[in-house]
């Protein structure tokens, strides 16, 4: 925010709860790792979702809803109102733009076709930009005189779809709102062929598995495919449920016959054709709430992916044999905006959200992948089983209240919520993630509850008791395990504790009291556990109806809205008021203290969040958001405050900044509301859970960073990462550096034979080979050949002896590896630590191992060049780099040629020297990091 008295306690974090929205996905096949990435637009960020829909990845707010997706090997494309953006991994920095400077119209519809971007904007014209260059190379206006093959018309052209078919260079296919299809080559700007109509507006188009054959999906229902070269109908299909605006084929080896299915944006219902006997052979119905945006196979795999404007992704499975799919992965959010937020736990990692979509709903703040749905509500669950869910006739209305309490999360039902406009009040468990049995209704209710209705609920510290208000000016209480009635609240000689409606009920930390407010101006306080006399503390009168209260358990705290726009704050241990604050401009949705009760943050409907200090009794800080905020919760540390939104389906979360900086903070006036700029919104962030599924990771991410490395050269032959900061190897010579190795070069090293022995296959037992009958043999358990009347032996003997002592003479010099040769070249040009960095880096585990082994004094005849490798050692410990290498090799070294090193004085001191130098080191950092853990531990528990 550009003003500097406001928005100093709080930043952007992130959203949560988005997953879809009426733009269709998108598919990206990596060839090289063999897998698929699905993105979706929400709002103005794409998320991108491996084959799990685990989220993956996100990207930089645009500056206006993403409306388009394409993408190429490369580039993802996303569109927003005039302006394409190329993608590379969701960073700003690695971006490119395509823009029409001259006309800067509204873009419709986006392709790539080899190494050009193709858009079509409103006023029918298309443009083509080269990738590379980002330089418009073809313009072609449909509306104007165009040159057919056989004459020149001038035709108004509304464009509805676009295609690439495969093979045909330069090539694309238009269809048409006059259900004209053309065939334009894009090089020449020229109109190739044009096809005959089917009399209906082309809605989509799509590229069948065959060659020159490609499925036009129409207006009317009608699905034709279409031969290209011939200009031929092979078959038709009539969609009944609308336009076709979805077509794909499965295109895997297993299925028992081709098939194709076809959807349409105006029902949540996919069509399952069956190509080989052109037929209908199946409906899957209800697949989403609202319509489906787009339906896609995935290539070679049984496995479709669905979106929907209800803020969902669903993955379905076709099992071999099985003409239908199955749900195998699903991602969803409310499909209609959230009314009340309250953060759960004691930890603050989950938010409980109930929303106009009467459900109910728990988000992670870290991980996409735990939200979890606790269900619709519904006032019959068994009869909404049988029927289906989106077939239940008796779902309940939104929810209004809700409040929860995990104290007995294990042992029964413990959140209760209450629905608009009606007296049932329902009850939820949060542990099993599920709606409970109990409707909680008044005795004096069941026989007539016209126009009763359950305002507000609470639930008691302890978790055993449930307080409703009603409408009619009733308090009651129930037990959330048995949902038995325990007793009801009242003025003496009156039926009610208010003459109106409950606005808000809340209970003490010690189950000591109960606090109402009404509409009848009065707060009262309740002994908690009376029958039927003496159940009243006290009243207060107040300046105007009570619209909500919250409360701070520790402190004793209660603020209460009124309608007039203000709050008090009352003491319920003093009975007195403490606090009033004003300066709110329209009717307050909702307040929060924080942990410490230091200060009170209100939602109004003037699109403020005010922040309010205690102490001071001070407006501190204001959040000025787009639309009001309609429910708030703060996080039971204060790390975050998450907030929902009139008409938005997102929950926000922002970030204290006073607990990791310090915050000065300065009273403000009611003049400075009027200077005060809206907030930019939180932006969608990625998962913060490591999502590690297997032990295959660190191979994954090796063959991603390779992938990168030789795409970061753009087609044009320029480097789009020369701009990028690379950080020098060591930062200092004081500092202890690691090495950028992978860990699996070296983290084994000294396990290796442990694996040569577990990977080396189990041998075959053979039955021992019996000498032919005539050599003589010496019988026993394994037959052996007599050779005691060999007479030759002693000079067969003398002679190998002879050989084998020629040998061992030669054996020096023809086993010293090459290995060896540079490493004594290098240590007497004093190049060590170059023949390190150049030469050890580079081998693979098994290769160390051999080399090191190779050096050794029963190989080679000598321990110079064992003192040449430990010379190399010492110096690069000394130099304070490569630090986890050294430790690595000097212990297969040790390892290696442990007898050597006991036998030779040298050896041995050298090791000795090395060890010390690795010890005094290790303590060193070791010493700081206990400095360093030990000043974060008081930090974190310093009373400040």
């Amino acid at each position: 925010m550009s003003n500097n008295n406001s928005n100093r306690l709080f930043e952007p974090y992130k959203s949560i709860g988005l997953v879809s929205s009426n733009v269709p996905h998108l598919i990206r096949y990596i060839e090289k790792l063999n897998k698929i990435q699905i993105v979706t637009a929400v709002g103005r960020s794409f998320l991108v979702f491996n084959e799990k829909l685990q989220l993956i990845e996100t990207c930089v707010a645009h500056d206006s809803d993403i409306t388009l997706l394409a993408s190429d090997s490369k580039f993802l494309f996303t569109a927003a109102s005039n302006e394409i953006f190329a993608w590379k991994h969701g960073h700003r920095w690695k971006i490119k733009s395509y823009k029409d400077d001259l006309r800067q119209n509204q873009l419709h519809h986006l392709m790539v076709l080899g190494g050009q971007l193709l858009a079509i904007d409103c006023n029918q014209n298309l443009i083509c930009w080269d990738i590379s260059t980002q330089e418009i190379t073809a313009y072609i206006a449909f509306n104007s005189e165009v040159t057919t093959a056989e004459d020149s018309t001038t035709n108004s052209t509304i464009i509805t779809a676009i295609l690439h078919p495969a093979t045909y260079i330069n090539k694309i296919l238009i269809g048409t709102q006059q259900g004209r299809l053309q065939l334009w080559n894009i090089s020449k700007q020229k109109l190739i062929y044009q096809y005959n109509g089917f009399g209906s507006e082309i809605c989509s188009l799509v590229q069948s598995p065959a060659l020159h054959v490609v499925a036009i999906g129409h207006h009317s229902g009608l699905i034709v495919l279409h031969q290209l070269q011939q200009d031929t109908m092979i078959m038709k299909f009539q969609q009944e449920f609308g336009p076709v605006t979805t077509i794909s084929f499965r295109t895997n080896d297993s299925s028992t016959f081709a098939l194709m299915i076809s959807g349409s944006r105006r029902s949540g219902h996919l069509a399952i054709w069956n190509l080989d006997e052109q037929r209908l052979e199946q409906q899957m119905r209800d697949l989403h709430w609202q319509s489906i945006a787009s339906a896609s196979f995935i290539q070679k795999q049984p496995l479709m992916i669905t979106n929907s404007s209800d803020n969902s992704l669903k993955i379905f499975i076709f099992d071999d044999l099985q003409t239908t799919g199955r749900l195998l992965f699903q991602r969803e959010g409310h499909r209609a905006p959230p009314t009340r937020i309250r953060f759960y736990g004691d930890k603050g990692k989950f938010i409980l959200s109930a929303g106009l979509d009467s459900t109910l709903r728990s988000f992670s703040i870290y991980s996409e992948r735990l939200n979890r749905s606790l269900g619709l509500a519904s006032a019959n669950r068994k009869l909404a089983k049988k029927r289906g869910i989106k077939n239940d006739t008796n779902v309940l209305l939104p929810i209004v209240d809700f409040a929860a309490e995990p104290l007995r999360e294990k042992e029964w039902d413990n959140l209760v919520a209450c629905h608009r406009n009606t007296s049932m009040v329902t009850t939820w468990s949060v542990d099993r993630m599920k709606m409970g049995e109990h409707k909680l209704l008044p005795e004096r209710f069941t026989r007539s509850s016209n126009n009763v209705q359950a305002e507000c609920v609470y639930i008691s510290s302890c978790g055993n008791f449930v307080i409703i208000g009603y409408n009619t000016g009733h308090i009651d209480r129930f037990n959330i395990q048995s949902g038995l009635h325990r007793g009801s609240y009242r003025i003496d000689g009156n039926d009610t504790a208010h003459q109106g409606p409950v606005r808000s009920v809340l209970s003490d930390a010690l189950n000591q009291m109960i606090i109402s407010g009404g509409a009848d101006r009065y707060c009262r306080l309740w002994h908690f556990a009376a029958r039927n006399k003496n159940q009243l503390i006290g009243s207060f009168k107040l300046s105007d109806s009570v619209a909500r209260m919250c409360l701070h358990k520790d402190n004793q705290f209660v603020a209460i809205a009124l309608d007039d726009f203000s709050v008090i704050v009352m003491d319920l241990d003093t009975k007195k008021k403490v606090r009033h604050f004003r300066m709110h401009r329209n009717r307050i949705t909702d307040m929060t203290f924080d942990n410490d009760c230091r200060r009170l943050f209100i939602s109004a409907m003037d699109s403020f969040v005010y922040i309010w200090d205690m102490i001071s009794g001070q407006l501190v800080d204001v959040l000025a958001t787009e639309t009001p905020c309609v429910s708030l919760s703060l996080s039971p540390n204060g790390e975050f405050i998450a907030t929902s939104h009139v008409n938005q389906l997102a929950i926000y979360l922002w970030s204290n900044i006073s607990l990791y900086s310090k915050v000065t903070l300065q009273p403000l006036t009611e003049s400075h509301l009027d200077t005060i700029s809206l907030m930019q919104m939180p932006a969608i962030k990625s998962d913060e859970i490591d999502n590690r599924e297997d032990s295959n990771d660190d191979d994954d991410v090796e063959k991603i960073m390779a992938i990168e490395t030789n795409d970061n050269d753009d087609d044009d032959g320029h480097n789009i990462l020369e701009y990028q900061y690379k950080s020098p190897e060591q930062i200092s010579n004081d500092l202890i550096t690691l090495s950028s190795v992978a860990s699996y070069q070296w983290k084994n090293l000294l396990q290796l034979d442990l694996i040569r022995k577990r990977n080396k296959p189990k041998e075959v037992l053979e039955k021992p080979t019996i000498a032919p009958f005539f050599l003589p043999c010496i019988s026993g358990l394994e037959p052996k050949f007599d050779l005691s009347n060999n007479d030759d032996g002693n000079d067969d003997s003398e002679m190998s002896t002879t050989i084998s002592n020629e040998k061992s003479m030669k054996i020096s010099n023809h086993l010293i590896t090459p290995f060896a040769k540079s490493l004594q070249q290098h240590y007497h040009e004093n190049n060590l630590l170059i023949f390190f960095n150049e030469k050890m880096k580079s081998l693979g585990p098994s290769k160390i191992d051999a080399e090191i082994r190779s050096i050794g004094s029963e190989c080679i005849g000598t321990i110079d060049f064992m003192l040449y490798f430990l010379t190399m050692i010492e110096m690069m410990i000394e130099s304070n780099c490569n630090f986890e290498l050294c430790n690595a090799y000097i212990g297969l070294f040790i390892k290696c040629h442990a007898e050597t090193i006991c036998r030779q004085r040298k050896l041995f001191e050298r090791i000795d020297s090395i060890s010390t130098k690795i010890i005094d080191k290790w303590q060193r950092l070791q010493r700081s990091l206990d400095r360093s853990i030990s000043l974060i531990e008081f930090l974190r528990n310093a009373l400040i």
